[in-house]
């Protein structure tokens, strides 16, 4: 887990409940951005980020943390997208906690310290942070075969209420269209969430509506639950932008 103060100065989604199959979970995910230094590749940044795999997968084997993820951006409605890639770190609770010491030691040994200072220097030399956002889990829905793995792309659309209404407005056609988008094999799950700190952001969006996508194709299908959602959301809500991602890295949560 990234130290929280390196960032705070900068500081989804629902997108927390990636690392969960339950719909009733609540969760918080920090939504870190990252733009890769001059030169440099997404290659470059995977060595790094698998060290942060590691770690992460300490603390969720712990049940400190639900999931990590490495998230690549593969499109944008927003040709200057200031990020390459999202590190999102999904908590059962706003204050995340990391991997015990004792977890930490069968990582790295007897050089902990000396070993998470080489990986601070190597993040921040590879692809810096340049923004961070908390996001809470207002409703989600999985299917039984959500596996990153089989379906990594996820669309996200940050949106912006157009008037005073509640966000639980949407809760019951949200709740369906996932349900009927994961019977159809359109979806692997979906959620809707709300933004948390900063309190203020860009364009003013406030919520993100998310869907882990089994191809794009359904973005484009005028019948697909995707689209009748988004139709949905469009009588109360402009969406100012919206990313498709792909999961790269990622933690794997303990079977029960």
């Amino acid at each position: 887990m990234k130290p929280l103060f390196q960032y705070l100065l900068v500081s989804l989604f629902g997108l927390s409940a990636l690392a969960a199959n339950a719909q009733s979970e609540k969760t918080f995910t920090y939504l870190i951005y990252h733009k890769l230094s001059p030169g440099l590749t997404i290659q470059d940044a995977l060595p790094v980020e698998r060290e942060w795999r590691a770690i992460n997968q300490a603390a969720v084997d712990e049940g400190k943390l639900l999931g990590w993820y490495m998230m690549v951006r593969q499109m944008s409605s927003d040709q200057n997208a200031e990020y390459d890639y999202i590190t999102l770190i999904v908590s059962p609770e706003m204050n995340m906690k990391g991997a015990s010491p004792a977890a930490m030691a069968k990582i790295y040994g007897d050089s902990v310290q000396t070993r998470m200072a080489s990986l601070q220097k190597r993040d921040k030399a590879t692809a810096p942070v340049v923004k961070m956002e908390i996001w809470e889990t207002m409703a989600a829905s999985f299917g039984a075969g959500f596996d990153p793995v089989k379906s990594p792309l996820l669309v996200v659309d940050f949106m912006r209420s157009r008037d005073a209404t509640p966000g639980w407005k949407v809760m019951a056609p949200l709740s369906h269209s996932y349900s009927e988008g994961i019977k159809r094999n359109e979806i692997v799950g979906g959620g809707l969430s709300g933004l948390v700190v900063p309190a203020g952001s860009e364009k003013g969006y406030g919520l993100i509506s998310f869907q882990n996508v089994t191809n794009l194709n359904v973005l484009g299908n005028p019948t697909s639950e995707v689209r009748k959602l988004r139709n949905e959301l469009a009588q109360t809500y402009d969406i100012v932008r919206e990313e498709v991602l792909r999961a790269t890295e990622f933690t794997v949560r303990p079977k029960k």
